[in-house]
């Protein structure tokens, strides 16, 4: 009676005892008991035939997880490599696209003579801008149109001796001095390579064409400037934001001396 309590005990402990979780001294119970009954060796050896085999089928699925595992994780891997390749050819792209046009137009803003013409429109209000520039003279024509106060003119003028700004608004006629006009050529690109970077960041640019020119197109939120693909200088500029647009003009070595030479000022009042 004893022997089969003992069986019962040992069969008990026997899937610890595989798996060598049982101590020193159960151990040592067990093994006596072995030793003397044949009907629990032959449980024991089932038991381990059992174990090996689930121990097999276990590090099987744990194989074929682990090959899964990574296999995801290889895709996930491709999937951001090729993410970031398709980033910085784009990115990289608009670079390029920036430096050369900042090149073409650094060619033009060096330029000792142009003319240059902008009209702007919006808020209810049109300007017109034209600049005259040869070596080291610049005359700049500002004829500005309001519902309000109708027209405003004001004539910038700069020789190496003076700078004089006269003001005519219908009115009153007001001449003073005034500190330095620098009217060039916009290009909207920079000769710096970090500026131009950020720009391809935080800008879409594509190449359309405008009036017959061809020009790419920077849309920075609600604003988009057209920039000649020739020149890289800029064509037009919309400000969806405010409603308001500037269009551009320029033409290089036709301005003469005769439109550079310093306005009359008789009738104006001097105001320092």
């Amino acid at each position: 009676m004893k022997e089969k309590k003992d069986c019962k005990i040992v069969q008990d402990l026997l899937p610890n005892y595989i798996e060598k979780l049982t101590n020193e001294e159960t151990n040592n119970f067990i093994k006596e008991h072995l030793k003397e009954c044949s009907e629990c060796q032959k449980v024991l050896d089932n038991m381990k035939k059992d174990f090996k085999i689930n121990a097999v089928r276990q590090d099987g699925r744990e194989v074929k997880y682990i090959k899964k595992y990574n296999n995801k994780l290889k895709l996930l891997r491709n999937i951001i490599l090729i993410i970031i390749i398709l980033f910085a050819i784009i990115i990289g792209r608009k670079v390029v696209i920036l430096t050369n046009l900042s090149n073409k137009a650094k060619e033009y803003k060096n330029s000792q003579n142009y003319y240059l013409r902008l009209e702007s429109f919006g808020e209810g209000k049109m300007t017109i801008t034209e600049a005259y520039y040869k070596q080291d003279k610049t005359l700049v024509k500002i004829t500005s149109y309001t519902e309000e106060t109708k027209e405003i003119k004001q004539v910038l003028y700069k020789s190496k001796d003076e700078k004089i700004s006269l003001i005519d608004n219908g009115k009153t006629k007001i001449l003073k001095e005034m500190g330095d006009i620098s009217v060039q050529p916009i290009s909207f690109t920079s000769d710096i390579f970090l500026d131009n970077l950020y720009m391809a960041f935080s800008t879409n640019i594509n190449k359309i064409n405008l009036n017959g020119k061809e020009c790419y197109i920077i849309k920075d939120g609600n604003t988009e400037k057209f920039i000649d693909v020739n020149t890289g200088l800029a064509i037009k500029m919309i400000d969806n934001q405010n409603n308001k647009t500037v269009d551009y003009k320029y033409e290089y070595g036709v301005v003469k001396d005769t439109d550079v030479v310093k306005p009359d000022t008789t009738g104006y009042v001097l105001n320092e």
